[in-house]
């Protein structure tokens, strides 16, 4: 792992400490997580506008431009190699004296487990949070107790955690949003739970939407309930780092996503294809299935 602190590269040691000092301040500190994939980081613009917006929410009074997140990012990856994949996880925290300081850690990631996880699928296991916040998140990337909850899911055989909130609402998984597919006859519905019911409106969340829509496949965007989940055939997640993961099983509901004939092979197909379109032209040999 590389650490960058306000621009410029630490030590090991030093930039665990800074870490931990951005972890200590749980109330003050905003983040995302980015894939890059040699020097090409996904969707670049739109996580840095909505890390922008989200330390406005939070109410930082510093003005730290943009250009400048930007300008640390491409320095961080100027010397990776057109099929080297690396998670970025930027942090805006404010420290002691109150003052803003950016926190950058790059670290490889495979892309073949990637793609070992989305061939395999996951499970989730419902569990309804009586605290959890309704309306639109912003991430801080801290789950508090939470994580004690998603580490007795895993031993439980679940993968993760589909957190339902008190109103017994479908809200996300603790790292990714969701999408279910259900069929009335002929009629298929793709939904997602809406930002209402208490979720981080994520960046690949808004980029399958997209491409849905401009494929000209419809996708409703609505509270979705607990008791709804046994109608529902298929599902799938949206995250930056793994983009769409099939799920197979929420809870005892078994699901047929990976089965050959399934919507989500069409939209992990639109996915890629997109995905693959943004990639600079030496990274062609780049394999995304």
């Amino acid at each position: 792992m590389h650490i960058w602190l306000d621009g410029i590269e630490c030590t090991m040691l030093d930039g665990e400490l800074a870490a931990g000092r951005a972890d200590l301040f749980a109330g003050v500190r905003v983040m995302t997580t980015m894939l890059a994939i040699g020097q090409y980081v996904v969707d670049f613009d739109r996580h840095l506008e909505r890390l922008m917006s989200h330390q406005e929410r939070m109410g930082f009074n510093d003005n730290l431009r943009i250009d400048v997140l930007r300008f640390d990012i491409e320095k961080s990856l100027v010397n990776r190699s057109s099929n080297e994949w690396s998670r970025l996880r930027l942090i805006l925290f404010l420290d002691n004296d109150k003052s803003l300081r950016r926190l950058l850690m790059v670290s490889p990631e495979s892309s073949e487990l990637i793609v070992q996880k989305n061939k395999l699928g996951q499970k989730l296991q419902p569990i309804r949070e009586s605290s959890w916040p309704k309306g639109s998140h912003i991430k801080t990337g801290l789950l508090g107790t939470r994580h004690i909850q998603v580490e007795r899911a895993k031993r439980a055989g679940f993968d993760d955690v589909l957190w339902i909130n008190g109103d017994g609402e479908l809200a996300e998984s603790t790292w990714s949003n969701i999408f279910l597919i259900g069929r009335t006859g002929d009629l298929v519905e793709i939904a997602t739970p809406a930002p209402a019911s208490g979720i981080l409106e994520g960046i690949t969340r808004r980029r399958i939407k997209e491409l849905l829509e401009k494929a000209q496949i419809p996708v409703t965007e609505r509270v979705i309930s607990e008791e709804e989940i046994p109608r529902f055939d298929e599902a799938f997640t949206t995250s930056s780092i793994q983009g769409v993961v099939p799920v197979t099983q929420i809870g005892s509901h078994r699901l047929h996503t990976l089965r050959t004939n399934a919507v989500f092979g069409h939209v992990e197909r639109l996915y890629r294809t997109w995905l693959k379109t943004g990639l600079p032209s030496n990274s062609g040999g780049l394999s995304l299935n």
